[in-house]
């Protein structure tokens, strides 16, 4: 096994298997021991990929809902729907319509939001 020695507040003792990835992806200078400094850069590196994982989800969502309420729209207003059938469809095709808009408005405002928090810093 080898040994890996981090620094902790005081210098503590910690061991990994032999050949452990994780601790070769904590050592990044390869000098055989994991400081602060490296745990803390892993730890914000993963931290930024989910982050930027859960920000395309986002994205693909309100890209989604837009066009999905844009395709809706056209499709109801080509003949392609007969004029009883629109009555028909008007009630669920509000609350359905207001509810993509929404996604869409809560997307912006809190991005907005976040800018002005990260401006502040």
């Amino acid at each position: 096994m080898g040994i890996v020695y981090a620094r902790v507040m005081e210098m503590t003792k910690y061991e990994f298997e032999k050949g452990s990835e994780i601790a070769k992806s904590l050592d990044t200078n390869g000098d055989k021991i994991i400081t602060d400094k490296e745990f803390l850069m892993k730890e914000r590196m993963i931290f930024l990929e989910n982050e930027d994982k859960k920000q395309d989800q986002q994205r693909y969502l309100v890209w989604f809902s837009a066009l999905s309420v844009t395709i809706f729209i056209v499709v109801l207003m080509t003949p392609i729907i007969p004029v009883e059938r629109i009555s028909h469809l008007s009630g669920i095709a509000e609350i359905w319509v207001i509810s993509n808009m929404g996604v869409i408005g809560s997307f912006i405002g809190f991005t907005q939001i976040a800018k002005r928090k990260n401006m502040e810093k």
